[in-house]
């Protein structure tokens, strides 16, 4: 991918993940919590599992993931659904939201043991028909594309570009609507929107307010008033520049899960959160599943359990890093491991 004239930071994006998803395998230059244990799947078809059972009993579910990788997530929350709820798991269709072909030949594969289930793929989030949903997004939203903005006064901006591997700044006359832009920014302050992904959260919000359901995204991002340019590359399991040789690195910047929250709110569907992850698998029952598995593990089987808790819930590793979010239709009770006060979890 190659530009002669400066480019917008979220189009270079766009196109530099495009061909990256197209023709790399990114689970050569990355390892998602999925593929770290199968305890954090099981944990998530637990969280399902108690969602699906506050809703009207016999209600049909789509059980929906976006950007699911491998299918490995899926699989494991299969795997515990048959097998704890099997009322749950004949009810379910399970879709996925892949534009990958070379991904979604690889869910087929991880799904081969559930060919009594509907599966379905499709291209976007709005595309899965109208009825009841729980969709599951895991780093999902780290790798749409974001616009940078620079205050360069108290009335003037500059929005980034990217212009011979490198970025450069542009006037911008109009600002878009972002909740962000509300809050206390300085000059030289960077700030950074994510259109797509606002426009994602608010439409899903909007269909689970009317359809019912619930949603929950798990990512690394922040849950306070904060900004800053978080935008990065992986390749070969180490950071280079995002703006040289695109499409051979895996671009992800950190969620703004506070505006997010907003605009769930403001469409009358309920957001609850924002959890790390850490506290979210503790809530769950990670520690109890561990000493489960490690009661009937060989001695180096004990070691891995070990070493997977402590880099999924560890601050250090994930366990601050990462973020979680739930939002529920409002006739739903606060789904499992929010039930934190409201106003605690406001100021998490």
């Amino acid at each position: 991918m190659t530009n002669s004239h400066p480019i917008r930071l979220d189009h270079f994006i766009a196109a530099a993940n495009a061909a990256y998803y197209g023709r790399k395998n990114p689970f050569a230059d990355f390892i998602t919590a999925p593929e770290i244990s199968q305890m954090f799947g099981e944990l998530i078809a637990i969280w399902v599992i108690m969602v699906i059972r506050s809703m009207p009993n016999g209600t049909k579910i789509t059980l929906a993931e976006a950007g699911p990788g491998q299918g490995t997530l899926m699989a494991d929350m299969l795997r515990v659904i048959r097998q704890a709820s099997p009322d749950i798991y004949q009810n379910c269709s399970v879709i996925f939201v892949e534009t990958s072909e070379r991904l979604r030949q690889k869910q087929k594969e991880a799904l081969a043991d559930h060919t009594d289930l509907s599966i379905s793929w499709y291209n976007t989030i709005e595309a899965i028909p109208s009825q009841p949903m729980i969709l599951i997004a895991n780093e999902f939203l780290d790798a749409l594309p974001i616009r940078q903005f620079v205050k360069i006064s108290s009335n003037e901006w500059a929005e980034h570009y990217v212009d011979q591997e490198q970025l450069v700044q542009k006037p911008v006359e109009h600002l878009p609507d972002a909740p962000i832009f509300q809050r206390p920014i300085k000059k030289g302050d960077i700030v950074e929107v994510c259109e797509v992904g606002q426009e994602i959260i608010k439409n899903l919000a909007n269909r689970i307010y009317k359809d019912g359901g619930a949603a929950l995204f798990i990512d690394y991002g922040y849950a306070s008033a904060v900004w800053g340019d978080t935008l990065q590359a992986i390749a070969g399991g180490e950071k280079v520049s995002p703006f040289v040789s695109p499409g051979e690195a895996d671009l992800t910047a950190h969620i703004d899960f506070l505006a997010l929250k907003e605009i769930v709110m403001a469409t009358g569907a309920q957001a609850y959160g924002i959890q790390t992850q850490g506290e979210f698998l503790k809530q769950l029952g990670l520690m109890v599943r561990a000493k489960i598995l490690s009661a009937r593990a060989t001695e180096i089987e004990q070691k891995q359990i070990s070493q997977a808790v402590h880099r999924l819930i560890d601050p250090s590793e994930m366990g601050d890093l990462f973020k979680v979010m739930a939002i529920t239709s409002s006739d739903l009770p606060i789904p499992p491991a929010f039930e934190l006060k409201r106003e605690e979890n406001n100021e998490c």
